[in-house]
């Protein structure tokens, strides 16, 4: 685990197995860094552990339905991730903007068009 906390080259299967077998203070940091591996990380979206399934939302193949799936699991950060993955469907982004809880994460979320904007700022100022 120090390995791959502290060394800049540390290979990223190192940091994906670091990730899944150290649960205590510095984890969430691994999946931060820029040499962390995201493809396939779907695969993990039904494991118990909720750190875990919330790296579904890095994955940038992840099927669309999987993560709309995933945004209503029991967990906040795992419905929080996965309101701010590019991958979950527009139409439950916009849905999404309605949920106080989840409103932040899908305001962020890098798939919400500027059309899309401005139709919500339009319904907002018409309405």
């Amino acid at each position: 685990m120090l390995l791959a906390q502290h060394h800049p080259a540390a290979p990223p299967a190192l940091l994906l197995r670091s990730f899944l077998e150290y649960h205590c203070c510095g984890r969430d940091r691994l999946s931060e860094l820029p040499q962390f591996p995201t493809d396939g990380l779907a695969r993990f979206a039904d494991d118990p552990d909720p750190a875990v399934r919330r790296l579904v939302a890095l994955d940038p193949h992840a099927d669309p339905e999987l993560v709309d799936r995933l945004s209503t699991d029991p967990d906040a950060n795992v419905r929080q991730a996965m309101a701010g993955s590019p991958r979950l469907p527009a139409p439950r982004i916009v849905a999404l903007l309605d949920d106080s809880e989840l409103a932040e994460a899908a305001a962020a979320n890098p798939a919400l068009t500027v059309d899309q904007m401005e139709q919500i700022l339009h319904r907002m100022t018409a309405g």
